[in-house]
This record gives structure tokens, sequence and C-alpha cells, in this order.
């Protein structure tokens, strides 16, 4: 299997985390998108793709165009509605993100910078 038919799986799969009425609109925009998108952009797909999922479920509301909502609005201590299922919900997504993260990090497909072990001898306490 090469690496772009497993990219393509991966973002299948995140599509399908989107609430459906999203998915029935966009999916098939957004997997044309992903498909003619150069290696280098993964990471960026992903991570945009992953931060767009949270914010779907937490504000499941579409945005409306009759109010403009206020630049100096916020919400009280205690004044958000998120239920525990919701937290719970969010706390799931979370942890299969930093999981597939870290499988593409054991893969090689996303180096971390590594200390030097020249630099590390040079250290002195």
């Amino acid at each position: 299997m090469n690496i772009r038919r497993c990219l393509m799986f991966g973002y299948r799969f995140l599509l399908h985390l989107y609430p459906y009425a999203f998915r029935r609109r966009f999916a098939s925009e957004m997997m044309q998108l992903a498909a003619e998108a150069e290696p280098s952009e993964w990471p960026l797909i992903f991570g945009d793709t992953s931060l767009a999922i949270v914010r779907c479920w937490l504000d499941p509301s579409p945005p409306s165009s009759t109010a403009a909502p206020d630049h100096d609005a916020y919400l009280a201590v205690g004044g958000s509605a998120l239920s525990a299922s919701r937290l719970f919900q969010g706390l799931a997504l979370a942890l299969v993100l930093i999981l597939g993260f870290s499988y593409l990090g054991s893969l090689g497909y996303m180096e971390l910078p590594r200390c030097h072990a020249v630099a590390a001898q040079n250290i002195s306490w």
C-alpha cells in the first residue's frame, strides 16, 4: 500500500468524524481537494481537518447570517453549555488524533528534530 493511499484512507476516516449533515454537503469536495494535494501538504490538511471537526462538534449550529457576533462577547465562568457527553467525545477525539500522529511519527513520516550527541557531551554541570 503506497503512502498516498494510506493518507487518503486516513483522511476518509477523519471525514467520517464530521456530523452527518456536514459530511453529506462537503465530503465529496474535500476528498477531491485532498486527492490533488501534494505530500508536503498533508500534515497541514490533517491538522486543519482535525481542528475543524472539533469545532463542528463543539458548536454544531450553523452560523447565522442575521446577527453578527459581538467582538467583545465572552462566556461567564460556568456559562458553557457543554455536557459531559460532549466533553467525553472531545477527549476521545483528542486521543485518536494523538495516537494517529504518534503512529505517523513512528513511521518516520513526521520526523521531530533530534538532539545531537555531540552537543549533549559539551554540557557541563
